[in-house]
């Protein structure tokens, strides 16, 4: 038999027996969970993405129907492309007065015949802007077998000797083409002046010979090319002398407005005169008197 206090210890002992303290089993069974979840939802991750398939892409009709007009449009394309329709058969040059249409052609490096969509008009461009004489060219297309070319050229303003021969000199004194001879050309000739090493592309650096190409440049055309040759061998003498054998006696070139303004009055005149003029002096005041021959 036990007694009373038996019984108490038995049941202590019970209780100590089948104590469990709950934050410790909490705490075991939470990271358990916790680690059974993660675990599992890497695992099914990646075991997902592993087996994953990926998606096939349906062809439909309508796109094959697509990318078979684009192809038939293609070869449409190049069918008329080739086409002998669209051969060159005409080049028209426009807005040239020194360089004839021949050599304009000769430096776009363009042959009659060749298929019209085959020119690279900007390669042609290119091309003619490499020559000094050319200051700007526009080509364009022009359906279905010309091609049309637009020049800007750099005007010739004089010609001046040279060592070897004659140079065409423009703006700025750049000397834009040389020949052996003397050329016709509608600009006058600067004699008393001469230049040596000069070659197409140079610049023909003289001071006298700046101031009369201004002179010229700023001339009204019809009066330029009145004019068939100056001579400045004297700076302070400058003798111009024009068509018809007038001889226009200029002094210095300074007051260029001025000198301007009677040059032009002169031409006026030379071509207005009855009688034949022998010479015409602007050497003072601003302004000219005319000797008449006998």
């Amino acid at each position: 038999m036990m007694n009373g206090e038996d019984i108490d210890n038995k049941e202590i002992i019970d209780n100590t027996m089948e104590y469990k303290p709950l934050g410790t089993m909490d705490a075991i069974n939470s990271e358990s969970i916790d680690d059974t979840v993660i675990r599992g939802n890497v695992g099914k991750s990646v075991s997902g993405e592993a087996h994953e398939k990926p998606k096939r892409k349906i062809i439909t009709r309508r796109g094959i129907l697509r990318v078979l007009g684009v192809l038939a449009a293609f070869m449409a394309f190049i069918a008329i492309a080739l086409s002998p329709v669209f051969v060159l058969k005409h080049v028209n040059v426009h807005g040239n007065t020194y360089l004839s249409d021949e050599e304009i052609i000769r430096i776009s490096g363009v042959n009659l015949g060749e298929n019209l969509f085959q020119l690279a008009t900007d390669e042609i461009m290119q091309a003619m802007g490499k020559d000094i004489r050319i200051d700007q060219a526009i080509v364009r297309r022009n359906f279905p077998d010309s091609l049309d070319i637009q020049v800007v050229e750099r005007i010739p303003l004089a010609i001046i000797k040279c060592d070897y021969g004659y140079l065409e000199v423009g703006r700025g004194g750049i000397v834009l083409d040389a020949h052996r001879n003397l050329s016709q050309i509608p600009v006058p000739i600067v004699s008393g002046v001469e230049v040596s090493d000069l070659f197409v592309g140079d610049t023909a650096e003289n001071q006298q010979l700046s101031q009369v190409l201004d002179f010229l440049d700023k001339l009204n055309r019809d009066t330029a090319t009145s004019i068939a040759e100056i001579n400045i061998s004297d700076p302070n003498n400058v003798m111009v002398y024009m068509n018809h054998s007038v001889q226009l006696k200029m002094g210095a070139l300074d007051s260029l407005q001025k000198k301007l303004e009677i040059t032009e009055s002169v031409n006026r005149e030379v071509k207005q005169a009855k009688h034949p003029i022998d010479y015409v002096d602007a050497r003072f005041d601003g302004s000219y008197s005319i000797k008449l021959k006998e």
